[in-house]
C-alpha cells in the first residue's frame, strides 16, 4: 500500500522521468542520407577518410568540375600576378560553351584568369590558361593551338596521376563533353584536395561574384594594353544567397553538360573539420539537397580523433645484449602527426598495436620468459617497428616506429662498470647486502679452492722429496760383532 506523503506527488514524478528515459545514452550515429545522385563521396579533406560513397570507381564526365585541375596545373607555372593576353584561342570553343567574355588583345592576370575559369565557369578562360602554359612549358610563343591543347593535356593527366587519380583521362582544359574526357568520383576527391591546399584557387572558390579590372589596375600607366571590367557571379547556391545556401560551404566547383548532368565538387567548413561533398549526374535540385546532407551527416556523426603527434613515445620495449649502463629500455617515436576522422561512437573503441622488426628480436633461453627483448645495437633514428591502429579488428592507420636513442652493444668493460655502479648505488638496501653477501661466499670458495690446490701441491712436493731423500741414501753397512 503506498503511503501518501506531501512528496509523493514528486516521487512519482521522478520515478515516471527514469523509467522514461533511454537506459543506453550512447550515441548513436544516424543512417546515411538516401540520395539522388549516380555516384557521390563524402570524404574528410586533411586525411582523405571517406565516410560516404556512391559507386565511387564508376567512370564519369566530369564537365567543368575539370577547371579545378586545370588551375592547379597553370598555378605549377604562373603566379597569380602573372599577366597573359588573350589571343585567337577565344574562338576555339564552342557556341553553347559557358564563357567569362574574354576579348582578343585583352591583358588580364593570371589570378582574374582562373577567376573567369571558376566563377562565370568560363571555357574561354580555360582555353588562355591552356596556351599560355604549354607555350612557356615548350618555350614557344608560336607554338600552334592544336598543339598546346596536346601539350596541357597532357600536363593535365600527369597531374592527375601524381596525385592518384589513375582512373581518368582528360582530353581538354574545360570539360566541354568529350568520350575520351572522364574521371571518377575517388578520383576528383583527390584532385579538390590539392586544390583545398592552394591558397589562390581556395580564395576564390569562396567568392560569391567578383567585380573589377581584369588586370586588377595594374597597367594604369601603360595605355597601349586593353582590360576591361567584369561583373561575374558565382553559379555555386550552396555559396550564393538563395534557398540552398549552406552556411559552411567554401566551394569549390560546378559543373553541367547533358552528357554529364548536373554535377558539384563542393567543400565545407565547419569547427575545424573540412568535409569534401562530390555527386555526379544529380539532377538540379538534387545536387544542392544531397549535397547538403551529406555534409550534415558527416559533420554530425563524426569527430576528429587524435591518434598521436610527432615525436610521441608510442611504446617501450626491453633490450638485450646491450650497454646497461644507458638503462634496460627503449622507447619507441613516431614522427608524423596522425589524426583520423571516425564515428563519435567508435572513438572509445581504437585500439593500438606495436609490431617489431623480426631481425631485432632477441630469444628467450627461458621458456617462462615472455617479454619482448629487441639485440643491440641499434642507430638513434632507427626503424625498429611499426605501430597500427585498429578499429573493429580493421587497421585504419600504420605507422613507423623510430628508435628515441642510441642503444651500445654490451662489452666486458662496461658490464664490469655496470656491476660496480649497481653495488655502489644498493649498498645498503637488501639488494645491496645480497649482492655483498654473494661476493663474500663467491671469495670465501675461491679462497678455499686456493688452499686446497696449494695443498694438494704441498703434499705432492713433500712426497717427493722424502722418496727423493731415501733415495739418495748410500748402501746400509752392517756391522758385524766380534
Amino acid at each position: 500500500m503506498f503511503i501518501k506523503t506531501k512528496w509523493s506527488k514528486y516521487i512519482v514524478i521522478l520515478l515516471l522521468c527514469i523509467m522514461a528515459f533511454p537506459k543506453n545514452t550512447a550515441f548513436a550515429a544516424e543512417a546515411p542520407p538516401e540520395i539522388t545522385a549516380q555516384t557521390a563521396i563524402l570524404a574528410e579533406a586533411s586525411t582523405g577518410k571517406v565516410i560516404y560513397q556512391k559507386d565511387m570507381d564508376k567512370k564519369m564526365y566530369p564537365a567543368s568540375m575539370t577547371k579545378l585541375l586545370t588551375a592547379l596545373v597553370v598555378l605549377d607555372y604562373f603566379s597569380p600576378e602573372a599577366l597573359v593576353t588573350v589571343g585567337t584561342e577565344i574562338d576555339e570553343i564552342s557556341w553553347d560553351s559557358s564563357k567569362a567574355g574574354h576579348i582578343k588583345g585583352e591583358t588580364l592576370t593570371v589570378k582574374n584568369l582562373i577567376r573567369g575559369l571558376m566563377i562565370p565557369s568560363g571555357n574561354d578562360s580555360a582555353n588562355v590558361l591552356a596556351v599560355a602554359v604549354a607555350r612557356k612549358a615548350e618555350n614557344n610563343e608560336n607554338l600552334p593551338f592544336e598543339e598546346c591543347i596536346s601539350v596541357f593535356t597532357n600536363l593535365m593527366n600527369e597531374k592527375a596521376n601524381a596525385l592518384g587519380a589513375t582512373n581518368s583521362h582528360f582530353a581538354n582544359a574545360h570539360g566541354y563533353h568529350d568520350e575520351n574526357h572522364y574521371t571518377t568520383a575517388h578520383d576528383m576527391l583527390l584532385i579538390a584536395q590539392e586544390a583545398l591546399k592552394n591558397q589562390t584557387i581556395l580564395d576564390i572558390a569562396k567568392e560569391k561574384e567578383y567585380a573589377g579590372d581584369g588586370a586588377e589596375n595594374s597597367l594604369e600607366d601603360n595605355t597601349t594594353l586593353v582590360t576591361q571590367e567584369y561583373d561575374w557571379t558565382n553559379h555555386n547556391l550552396l555559396l550564393t544567397d538563395n534557398e540552398y545556401q549552406y552556411e559552411y560551404a567554401i566551394g569549390l566547383k560546378t559543373g553541367f553538360t547533358d552528357e554529364a548532368g548536373d554535377c558539384l565538387t563542393a567543400a565545407a567548413q565547419k569547427d575545424g573539420i573540412t568535409l569534401i561533398a562530390i555527386v555526379f549526374d544529380d539532377e538540379d535540385p538534387g545536387r544542392w539537397v544531397d549535397t547538403t546532407a551529406l555534409f550534415e551527416y558527416g559533420f554530425n556523426n563524426y569527430e576528429m580523433v587524435e591518434l598521436q603527434k610527432a615525436g610521441d613515445v608510442v611504446t617501450t620495449v626491453g633490450l638485450s645484449e646491450h650497454n646497461r649502463l644507458l638503462g634496460d629500455t627503449l622507447d619507441g617515436i613516431v614522427k608524423e602527426d596522425v589524426q583520423e576522422y571516425i564515428l563519435k561512437e567508435d572513438a572509445g573503441k581504437l585500439e593500438k598495436t606495436v609490431e617489431y622488426r623480426s631481425d631485432l628480436l632477441a630469444e628467450s633461453n627461458h621458456p617462462e620468459d615472455t617479454a619482448i627483448k629487441l639485440n643491440a645495437p641499434i642507430a638513434k633514428e632507427e626503424q625498429i617497428g611499426k605501430i597500427s591502429y585498429k578499429l573493429n579488428d580493421e587497421v585504419i592507420k600504420e605507422v613507423n616506429v623510430f628508435a628515441a636513442t642510441e642503444v651500445e652493444k654490451s662489452t666486458i668493460g662496461s658490464s664490469i662498470q655496470f656491476f660496480f655502479q649497481n653495488l655502489a648505488s644498493n649498498l645498503f638496501s637488501l639488494k645491496g647486502i645480497g649482492m655483498l653477501a654473494g661476493i663474500l661466499i663467491v671469495l670465501v670458495l675461491l679462497i678455499g679452492m686456493i688452499r686446497a690446490i696449494r695443498g694438494r701441491r704441498s703434499r705432492r712436493r713433500s712426497k717427493y722429496i722424502f722418496k727423493s731423500s731415501r733415495r739418495n741414501r748410500g748402501p746400509r753397512i752392517r756391522r758385524r760383532r766380534r
